[in-house]
């Protein structure tokens, strides 16, 4: 199981259709949990710059906002910057929405 692509574990869920599109959607499950760091770690940096280039970090990001995840790096913000700002704020912050 450790080697299966995450993709394979979430593949038959309606709600989250973006997944087929995340850049980390096959990603084995030890690759995945560079998301998940503990508190006070780091992201690494080619991590991030994955979600950066992902097509869907807009849907992953309301994906955290909506279901309130409290860990894990979605749509290229941390835990603790999500607890900060209001998803309107985070949506331009990784710039997917445009200042009002």
């Amino acid at each position: 199981m450790a080697d299966q692509p995450f993709h394979d574990l979430i593949s038959n869920t309606a709600e989250q259709p973006w997944l087929d599109r995340a850049l980390c959607g096959d990603l084995p499950l030890e690759e995945l949990a560079l998301y998940f760091v503990e508190a006070g770690r780091s992201i690494s940096r080619p991590t991030i710059e994955l979600c950066t280039r992902c097509p869907v970090r807009r849907e992953c990001l309301d994906h955290a906002y909506n279901l309130q995840i409290a860990s894990g790096y979605f749509g290229g913000m941390s835990p603790s910057r999500r607890k900060l700002l209001s998803h309107a704020e985070a949506l331009r912050e990784i710039g997917v929405l445009d200042a009002e």
